[in-house]
């Protein structure tokens, strides 16, 4: 946990006075059972109303102090907490923007979410609650023994050995509770997980009227997290009682042989009184402890949790790519397969066509074939386990990640808009100024100035978030200008045109053709219409290259790309089997 203590830097002062502080404190606190004996033993049986009065005004006086000290030491503690775990959950996030989309995935998203916020809030209540107490319950509890051990050292061993009975319980409990708080993490990370998978498919769910088995799955995930949560609490509940069982024994004890002492005169009635008074300073403060190694136990298993990320090394943007000579082509894929983290089969099998530059390249299969995927190996977000795939530009291949993906422009198959404005959205990401000539240049080419033209803003009208007042067509459209003003060598659409229809999406077509002349199209489909106009359609079934060549030769010789198109078209069929 080394690498997590250097937050402290910028908060030294505040983690150094907190503890400082309490220590203060506890140091005040020690010094009312000498006076209450003092004023029992000496003031009282003297009837010293003035001695009495200066030493209720020094009680009064030790306790407004305290509060004081005490609320100073809250402040830093909670200062120098708060400020650990900004700094933390900033870095943190900067360092899961920068893994790779491998170790992202094998993180999963719901987990990378619950560890940026609910295992940082945990941290930050175990390290508030260190600072305030971890000098002042160990000063309180051994100074209470060894200040008893000034009055009456006989029965100080009493102390000694509820203390060691209360420390092998806090021991056992925390080896019993820690796996129990890990499972109980996991368990927060699936209800995330599927909670986020829910409220993404929600229209889904209510389509198919899957309400009732969703809420089953949830409700029986919410139950193992419940039992999970109180088997934790059941144990760590049975602590307190633990302690009070023994530390009332052992006051039972100390009264007993206190007052066979004080009647044997060994043993004042104000030492008695002041030996209780210890006793229940150590209570008090043993609760605590047991309180603060719960919380470390949580907070320490929240940091493994943290550090597991910061281990993940980040993705390598500059490092060296291997060189391709690119024979003229601009896309060369040679025998490429390709295998998920932990899954069975490949999701791409043996791939293997080239393609020039400014070509157009349809691609087409049913769910499952790994179109998608194919799409991330083209990003360089994966590679290929076997074969290679190169990517040219003027005959020269990228040399690092970076450059690779500055040659590629993807629009996702789920349109993304966010909170602010049409411009901000179409800006996002480029490094330079742009003009309105530019944007609506892009908004042109998109099939999307007409609506912007009708919206009271234009450009400047504004977006909700996840582009909440726009039709998905129209979605579709913004996110494929954005690309468009981000010149590269090749452009991906990655079925971003399914909510557009046939005319507009011809009219897209042709605008891109006309206007990125020597840009390298790709372009993912389930409609066969839309790849009409493609120089080659790339057919993929369960992962595998099912054909490979342009329209009408498939449709004349591949039978699988034959079904796909008749199933679209039946009118058409019909007319060809008369």
């Amino acid at each position: 946990m080394k690498e997590l203590s250097q937050y402290f830097k910028g908060y030294l002062k505040e983690t150094i006075l907190g503890p400082f502080f309490k220590l203060l404190e506890a140091s005040f606190e020690l010094l009312i059972p000498v006076i209450i004996a003092r004023i029992v033993d000496s003031i009282i049986p003297h009837h010293d109303k003035s001695q009495l009065l200066l030493m209720i005004l020094l009680l009064f006086g030790l306790a407004s102090v305290g509060v004081i000290v005490s609320l100073t030491a809250q402040y830093f503690s909670s200062k120098s907490a708060v400020g650990y775990t900004k700094q933390l959950t900033q870095d943190l996030f900067v360092k899961i923007m920068s893994l790779s989309k491998k170790d992202r995935d094998e993180l999963t998203t719901s987990s990378l979410v619950t560890r940026l916020t609910s295992d940082t809030y945990q941290i930050q209540t175990g390290i508030n609650q260190f600072l305030r107490l971890f000098l002042r319950a160990p000063i309180i509890v051994f100074g209470a023994i060894i200040m008893s051990f000034t009055i009456s050292s006989k029965m100080t061993l009493w102390f000694w050995g509820m203390v060691m009975v209360l420390f092998i319980i806090v021991f056992v409990m925390s080896r019993l509770l820690n796996p129990l708080y890990a499972k109980i993490r996991l368990a927060t990370d699936k209800i995330v997980n599927l909670t986020r998978q829910q409220m993404q498919g929600v229209r889904v769910i209510r389509a198919f009227n899957q309400v009732d088995n969703e809420e089953k799955q949830f409700a029986q995930l919410n139950q193992d997290y419940t039992d999970l949560q109180l088997k934790a609490g059941s144990l760590s509940s049975l602590v307190t009682p633990l302690t009070y069982l023994v530390v009332n024994v052992t006051l039972l004890i100390v009264i007993w042989n206190g007052s066979i002492q004080v009647s044997d005169k060994l043993l004042s009635q104000g030492m008695l009184i002041a030996l209780v008074n210890y006793l229940l300073q150590i209570l008090t403060e043993l609760l605590k402890m047991t309180m603060l190694v719960t919380s470390l136990n949580q907070s320490f298993i929240s940091a493994k949790r943290i550090v597991e990320v910061f281990d993940k090394p980040s993705e390598n943007l500059d490092g060296d790519l291997e060189i391709f000579e690119s024979n003229g082509h601009a896309l060369v894929l040679n025998h490429i397969s390709f295998t998920y983290p932990m899954a069975a089969e490949a999701a791409l099998k043996d791939l293997d066509f080239t393609l020039q530059s400014g070509q157009f390249l349809g691609i087409i299969g049913g769910t499952g074939s790994g179109k998608s995927t194919l799409v991330e190996l083209l990003n360089h977000l994966y590679t290929p386990q076997e074969g290679s795939l190169a990517i040219f530009q003027k005959n020269k291949s990228p040399q690092t990640i970076r450059q690779w993906r500055q040659w590629v422009r993807v629009v996702p198959q789920k349109a993304e808009l966010f909170q602010g404005s049409i411009r901000s959205n179409l800006t996002l990401g480029l490094e330079r100024e742009v003009s309105d000539q530019e944007l609506w240049w892009a908004l042109d080419i998109a099939q999307a100035s007409d609506f912007v033209t009708e919206r009271e803003g234009q450009l400047d009208e504004v977006v909700e978030a996840f582009g909440r007042n726009f039709s998905g067509g129209q979605r579709q459209r913004l996110t494929i200008a954005r690309a468009l003003l981000q010149p590269a060598p090749f452009l991906i659409l990655d079925d971003s045109t399914s909510a557009l229809d046939y005319l507009t999406e011809a009219k897209l077509l042709s605008a891109i053709k006309e206007n990125l002349q020597g840009t390298t199209v790709i372009m993912i489909s389930q409609r066969t219409n839309s790849l009409k106009s493609a120089d080659k359609i790339l057919l993929l079934n369960k992962g595998q290259q099912a054909g490979f060549a342009n329209h009408d030769e498939l449709l004349a010789n591949n039978e699988l790309y034959q079904s796909i198109h008749y199933s679209q078209h039946r009118k058409e069929k019909g007319n060809e089997s008369i």
